[in-house]
């Protein structure tokens, strides 16, 4: 691993955006990293998927595998020849992982809650999501390594869960949801020991990588390790867990706050002549790359070098769209036309979309408010710890963000928040659920969070775009990219932070207006009753069912039923589509969500998914 320091400028449109001097960090393997043997076999393109090798580790010593390479001539080799290499010195991808026992008796087990699950179909779905826990559920077994052998995992000592599918390694902000998920299984040791997993992560790179890979460590994801630690906290009320993880969570977000700051440019009517002209600082999402993901190589590759697309990119563009990548992975976001100057794609692909990337110059309205979010809890606990330098260091950092979001990123004509471009010094105004994320952290400025004139517009626009479909609440409302983050797709993760915005309004708008009659908390129930019924139709269309039950498996049906990572917001129970991969399955937030939901609404009924059936938005 090397680590580079350096000062950053984003300079567009005749301003310049400064970032405090940043420590980066990129992996330095001669195997899963960019350099010749890594290029070489990915645009042999033996896999159809570039992460497949990759997660191949070596079945030979380190120094064999370079010498074998040299020796069927490097980068001059022949596919034939890098084949044979290929199968005779790498192993099955994940190999080095196994499975990890959960105790039969916490699965069998089901948590107390379940009961309240009034419907019988239901209740056994839930039960069945529980128990797949430990379908996804590794260790790693290092014997499984030779000897001077090498893998592109990030050595970890403890159990994880994976995502499923493709995904052989946790991720960063998949695992917030993960943990959601376990602790509602009562299996709060898995959970902690997810949040330990990451603390360590942290503890020795200064921040969490996007995953669990030597080739994720330039970059990273959504920071939701304080809410993680913040909700295991809440549920069981751990102080030495607390008192482990709170150093550790100072430490990352010292890192988002010195590699990702922005000062914001002065907008139009700005008096910037005044010695006392306040600066606003948010964040944004920056990744230094410039070379294809590792996995990601030969897709990557296409979107710089095509030839079907023209002009031909210089070098100074091919490194920046090469960091644009990197950067839009960070996102968790990848691909959407959010981070786009075309909002339209006419390649199959997507590639002549992906080469308009722009993300570095978006300052996203999410980032922002789950830092807001960090610097709010940490303000909190500093406080219960007896840290006042601290608690009032947090509490400034999060005024000073409430203050600059309220300027840049909320919108009066619109009822809404959106991201800020620098690049057109402008508000992006583009509906996406990004824009609740403020709502769910409670990152609302007093102006607005005082005003129920205000409140009671703010889920106009998603009340509309949920009248757009039947299914739950697409990622964005752009239709013709052929990106995954885009129309026509959902995304679990999203439901919940759009149903937890709206019961957090909900309960706002209920004490500051006496005549409110709970028309979000509505809301949030019939986009909970579609995200329900979307997940469990799409499993019993896969050849899901529930024993003793009426609910048996549809005929010709011979798997056992799939829990998609997306779904297609035009239809119930569609998996979704799109994006540099096929649809996967597993998957631990789509569980994760599946649970959640159940819990709090426990009276729902299980649909009949072989009918036709309609949850509508309420006026």
């Amino acid at each position: 691993m090397r680590v580079y320091t350096s000062k950053i400028l984003v300079v567009s449109a005749a301003i310049v955006a400064s970032v405090s001097n940043a420590t980066h960090y990129y992996c330095d393997s001669p195997i899963y990293c960019d350099g010749p043997l890594l290029r070489t076999v990915q645009l042999a393109r033996l896999f159809p998927d570039s992460k497949t090798f990759v997660d191949m580790p070596t079945k030979k010593p380190l120094d064999q595998v370079l010498a074998a390479f040299d020796a069927i001539g490097g980068e001059y080799a022949s596919k034939t020849d890098i084949k044979a290499f290929v199968l005779e010195y790498f192993d099955a991808p994940g190999s080095e992982m196994v499975h990890h026992a959960i105790s039969p008796r916490r699965l069998d087990r089901s948590p107390s809650w379940f009961s309240n699950v009034e419907d019988t179909i239901y209740r056994g779905w839930i039960d069945i999501l529980n128990n797949a826990w430990a379908n996804l559920t590794f260790e790693y077994d290092y014997s499984k390594l030779c000897k001077g052998c090498v893998s592109s995992i990030l050595r970890v000592e403890r159990p994880f869960v994976v995502p499923g599918g493709r995904f052989r390694e946790f991720y960063y902000w998949d695992t917030y949801f993960v943990v959601r998920g376990l602790l509602l299984s009562e299996l709060d040791e898995l959970a902690s020991n997810m949040i330990l997993n990451i603390l360590d992560f942290v503890d020795i790179y200064g921040f969490m990588p996007n995953g669990a890979r030597i080739y994720y460590l330039n970059r990273s994801q959504p920071p939701l390790l304080t809410e993680m630690v913040k909700a295991y906290y809440e549920k069981t009320n751990d102080d030495a867990f607390l008192a482990r993880a709170l150093p550790t969570l100072d430490k990352e977000y010292k890192f988002w706050q010195t590699n990702t700051t922005v000062t914001m440019p002065y907008k139009a009517g700005d008096n910037v002549s005044a010695s006392s002209q306040k600066h606003y600082r948010l964040n944004r999402y920056i990744v230094l790359n410039e070379s294809p993901r590792p996995e990601s190589y030969s897709e990557d590759w296409d979107t710089v070098f095509s030839e079907s697309l023209s002009p031909r990119l210089n070098v100074t563009q091919q490194k920046d769209l090469f960091a644009n990548l990197a950067t839009g992975a960070e996102t968790g976001w990848d691909y959407t036309a959010r981070w786009t100057r075309a909002k339209e794609s006419h390649d199959p692909h997507g590639y002549d979309i992906l080469r308009t990337l722009n993300t570095r110059n978006i300052i996203p309205v999410d980032l922002n408010a789950i830092l807001y979010g960090m610097e709010s809890t940490l303000a909190s606990w500093h406080k219960q710890n007896g840290d006042r330098k601290k608690a009032k260091y947090y509490k400034r950092q999060a005024a000073h963000r409430l203050d600059a979001m309220e300027k840049y990123l909320w919108n009066d004509d619109m009822f809404a928040f959106y991201d800020y471009n620098l690049t057109s010094q402008a508000q992006d105004v583009h509906y996406t659920p990004a824009g609740l994320y403020p709502l769910w952290m409670n990152a609302i400025p007093e102006r607005i969070k005082d005003n129920p004139s205000i409140l009671a517009h703010i889920f106009d626009q998603t009340r509309a775009a949920l009248d757009r479909a039947p299914g739950i609440l697409a990622t964005s409302l752009y239709t013709n990219t052929s990106l995954q983050w885009d129309w026509p797709n959902g995304w679990p993760p999203l439901q919940y932070i759009a149903i937890k915005s709206m019961l957090n309004m909900d309960a706002l708008l209920g004490r500051k207006d006496p005549s409110y009659k709970q028309g979000f908390k509505s809301l949030a129930r019939t986009l909970a009753l579609r995200n329900a019924a979307s997940a469990f139709c799409s499993w019993y269309k896969t050849g899901g069912s529930i024993p003793g039950t009426h609910l048996q498996k549809l005929p010709g049906q011979t798997d056992d039923g799939h829990m998609f990572e997306k779904f297609d917001v035009r239809y119930m129970g569609l998996a979704g589509s799109g994006g540099e991969y096929t649809v996967q399955v597993g998957f631990g937030w789509t569980n994760a969500v599946a649970l959640w939901i159940l819990n709090v609404f426990p009276d729902f009924q299980a649909p009949d998914c072989n009918e036709i059936f309609n949850y509508s938005v309420k006026i």
